[in-house]
Order: C-alpha cells, then sequence, then structure tokens
C-alpha cells in the first residue's frame, strides 16, 4: 500500500470519527427532549398597508415558556436578511413586528420571504419553513395581460388604452433589439397607473413642492419593474426611454459600478426616437459656440440644471454616432464589457482600439469641431492588485484539527451547563 493511500484511508477514518461525535454533541441535547416541551406554532401571518407597513404575526407556545423569538426577512434575490430580535414577556404566546414603510420604498409586485425562529425555555429550537408574498398595491383590482417580454398591469375598464400601451412597449423592445442589439434577460414588469394621485404612493417621496411641480410619466422603480402615467399624451415616448433603461440595466447588472451616464441615457434617448427639439436645439448652439460638454464630463453629469437641454442633446448625438459609426454589434460588446465589471476606459478601449479622449475628438470631428483648446486629460488606468494564493496546506489534516478544535468548544459548553 502506497503512502498516499494510507494517508487517505487515514483521513476517512478521522472523517467519521469527527462526524460521529459532531452528531453525538449536536443532536444529542435534541434527542433527549421531551415531546411536551415541543416549540407549538398557532398562526403565522402577515399583513400589507401599502406604503405604510407589513406587520408579520407569530403564535407560539410551549409547555416550558418561551426564551428567544426572531423574525428574519428579506426581499427576493438579495443577500441581505433583516434580523428583528421579539422581545419576550413571561407566559407571552404572541409576538408581531411592524415594518414601517413610506412611499417607494418598495415597488409593487416586489417579493417578500420571511421566516421566524423561535427557542424555548429548555433551549429548544424551531425554525419556521420560509414563506413569501407579493408586495401589491392593492388599493386597485389589477388586471394583466403580456407578450414574450412584457407583463402589463393595469385597473380601470379601459381595455383599449391597455392594449395600446402593451402595444407600445413591444415596439419599443422590438426597436432596441433591431438597432442597439440590446434585449430583455427577462420579463419586463409595467404598472399602468390613471392618474398623478394613484402614481404617488409607489413613488419615491420628495419635497412637497418638488412634487406639485413635476408630474411624473415614468419611472424604474426595480431592475425590472416600470411604473407608467397611462393617459398621458407623452406615454410612447416614456415608454421607450423608461424600458430602454429596465434593458440596458439587465443587460449590465454587476456588483462593481454603473454605465456611464452618457451611455444610459444616451441610448434611452435614442430609443424614443428623434432628438426632441429642445435638445436639438441646444446641441446646435454649442456646436456653433464650440461649448460642447467633454464626454468626460459627461460620465457622471451633474452640473449647471440650465444645461439640462443640452446634456441630453448632447448624449443623444455621442450614442447616435456610435451606433450609426461603428454598428450596433459593437455597442452590444460595450455593454458586456460593462457587464464583466470593466471601467469605462478598459471598456472602450477593448471593444473599440480608443479611451474617451479619443471618442470625444471623434465625435466632435463628426460635428464639423476640431480639437479642444484645452486638452482633456488623459485616462487615469486603475491597477487591480491580485490576489497572493494562500501557502498550501494539506486539506485534511486542516479541516480534522479544526472539527477537534470545534468538538472541544462544543463539549466545554455542555459541561459548562
Amino acid at each position: 500500500m502506497s503512502l498516499h493511500q494510507r494517508s487517505s484511508g487515514l483521513c476517512r477514518v478521522l472523517w467519521v470519527l469527527a462526524l460521529l461525535g459532531a452528531l453525538w454533541l449536536v443532536a444529542g441535547p435534541a434527542l433527549t427532549a421531551r415531546a411536551d416541551q415541543a416549540v407549538q406554532v398557532t398562526e403565522n401571518s402577515y399583513k400589507v398597508d401599502f406604503s405604510k407597513s407589513i406587520v408579520f404575526r407569530l403564535g407560539a407556545q410551549a409547555a416550558v415558556g418561551m426564551k428567544e423569538v426572531t423574525l428574519y426577512y428579506r426581499r427576493s434575490g438579495e443577500i441581505v436578511t433583516v434580523k428583528v430580535p421579539i422581545a419576550v414577556k413571561a407566559g407571552q404566546t404572541a409576538f408581531s413586528h411592524t415594518w414601517e414603510l413610506e412611499s417607494g420604498d418598495l415597488p409593487p409586485g416586489v417579493r417578500i420571504e420571511y421566516e421566524w425562529r423561535v427557542v424555548d425555555a429548555a433551549g429548544a429550537v424551531l425554525k419556521t419553513d420560509p414563506l413569501s408574498f407579493d408586495y401589491s398595491d392593492d388599493r386597485f383590482n389589477w388586471k394583466t395581460m403580456q407578450d414574450e417580454e412584457v407583463v402589463l398591469h393595469w385597473y380601470g375598464s379601459d381595455e383599449t388604452q391597455a392594449k395600446r400601451l402593451l402595444g407600445y412597449a413591444t415596439q419599443s423592445l422590438a426597436r432596441l433589439q433591431d438597432q442597439m442589439g440590446i434585449a430583455p434577460q427577462q420579463p419586463v414588469q409595467i404598472y399602468m397607473y390613471q392618474t398623478k394621485s394613484d402614481m404617488s404612493l409607489a413613488l419615491p417621496r420628495h419635497s412637497e413642492a418638488y412634487d406639485d411641480r413635476i408630474l411624473t410619466l415614468g419611472v424604474v422603480v426595480d431592475e425590472a419593474t416600470l411604473l407608467i402615467l397611462g393617459p398621458h399624451p407623452d406615454v410612447k415616448g416614456t415608454m421607450s426611454h423608461e424600458l430602454a433603461h429596465v434593458v440596458v440595466g439587465l443587460a449590465t447588472h454587476n456588483p462593481y459600478g454603473d454605465l456611464p451616464r452618457w451611455l444610459d441615457e444616451g441610448l434611452a434617448m435614442n430609443a424614443e426616437g428623434a432628438m426632441p427639439a429642445g435638445n436639438s436645439e441646444a446641441l446646435k448652439q454649442a456646436i456653433r459656440t464650440d461649448s460642447l460638454i467633454s464626454v468626460r464630463s459627461l460620465s457622471g453629469y451633474a452640473g449647471d440644471p440650465a444645461e439640462v437641454d443640452l446634456f441630453y442633446g448632447e448624449v443623444y448625438s455621442l450614442v447616435e454616432f456610435m451606433l450609426q459609426t461603428h454598428g450596433k454589434d459593437k455597442m452590444a460588446q460595450l455593454l458586456d464589457a460593462f457587464r464583466e465589471g470593466l471601467y469605462q476606459e478598459q471598456a472602450l478601449q477593448r471593444v473599440y482600439g480608443f479611451g474617451v479622449a479619443d471618442l470625444d475628438l471623434q465625435w466632435r470631428k463628426s460635428l464639423g469641431l476640431g480639437p479642444r483648446t484645452t486638452p482633456v486629460p488623459g485616462a487615469t488606468q486603475v491597477a487591480v492588485p491580485r490576489r497572493t494564493p494562500a501557502p498550501a496546506t494539506s486539506p485534511c489534516l486542516s479541516l480534522f484539527w479544526g472539527g477537534l478544535l470545534g468538538l472541544a468548544a462544543l463539549a466545554y459548553r455542555r459541561v459548562r451547563a
């Protein structure tokens, strides 16, 4: 028998011994618990008050009394879980927690998951099975209609209007695929509201003055959820714009960073169709006076509010230039690069072979302008340090000794108890 075979056999023996010890220490107390000490769940429920609260309720009792009650809840698909310890009084059998909400904290249709962990006075532990529910705007009687890529939720009696909006959405997604080479990664949920006041409780709250002055026609509230004001005359353009944000967001989702603003808004503006007159006039004026905002500044633009028309005119023009000059396949490759987490300079260099400064120069040239009199600073390369691998160790011995330490700790706690 070789040394390697003897070592493997020893590993198996040590693993079996460690596993048996762990089962005795961990499962032993539970196996010796009396049946009359078991925790009994008499209620496990929730109640949603849209945009105000979600109340979780638990009824539980045990012959020896309750010691600990903890609620865990999260949005479906998210890693972060909220842990809520509930205060327990002697003899208490009903427990609850209220999740206080404000307008727009949760988008309509989001799925919530929750579960309880209960410990009685004798140390017996009960975990309830995870439950889930959809957080719905139950003020209205919602109906649905859909095609392969869109689910439209609507209420009221105007089915013709709902069909028209579904058609707008379908056309917008087809245009994104045809002209820009991007398609939704999952069905898009669209909630069509009939009035500003109806939609207000589903929107993030601003100041009262803002809400009085600004009419929100459409907004993306989740990665694949869009709220839209159905009866407004500009609904078609709004639908196209916001759907582009949804589709591009899904196509480039990553844990590292967002798209440069010129690309995100430029794609959405092009999705609407022709450039709006106000943006076009602002762009023409900036070209005449050679006062264009640079591409680098457009990347995270938060400048003068008076330049909003110019900003949107420029990002429309810039993305249109890239699509017409280099094609939709290159644009799709650029979005893939951002999805991988590349920075703007790196992504442009990989796909097009030039960076932000050269993009600015080429775009200006297409508009009949020469190089900037004040050069835009070159891109800063960010070095990402490589992780240094840890020294190699024997997995068998490391895990075995780690297991022995864990067993010793458990044994000590049992003796102390």
